[in-house]
C-alpha cells in the first residue's frame, strides 16, 4: 500500500469513525457510507491535508479511496515539478 493510500485510509477511517479499510481501497465511496455531501467534506479534508485542489469531476472518475490516492499523487508530482529547484 503507497504512502498516500495508507493517509487516506487513516483520513477516511477517522473521518467515517470506520474500522481498518485497507481491504476496502478498491470499494466505492458509496459504499463506504459517503453520500455527496459527506464525500464533499472528505474531499476538503483530504485537500487540506494533502495541500493540493481536487477537481470533484476528475475524483469521481474513479470513486475508490485507491483511485482518489492515485490522483493525489498525481497532483503532488504535478506540484512538485511546478517548484522550481533551488540554485
Amino acid at each position: 500500500m503507497s504512502n498516500t493510500l495508507d493517509q487516506l485510509c487513516n483520513i477516511a477511517q477517522r473521518e467515517l469513525g470506520a474500522e481498518a479499510l485497507g481491504d476496502k481501497v478498491d470499494t466505492p465511496f458509496a459504499e463506504l457510507g459517503l453520500d455527496s455531501l459527506g464525500l464533499v467534506d472528505f474531499m476538503f479534508t483530504v485537500e487540506d491535508h494533502f495541500h493540493v485542489n481536487i477537481e470533484h469531476d476528475r475524483a469521481l472518475q474513479n470513486p475508490t479511496l485507491a483511485g482518489l490516492a492515485t490522483l493525489v499523487d498525481e497532483l503532488l508530482a504535478a506540484k512538485a515539478e511546478a517548484v522550481p529547484a533551488a540554485a
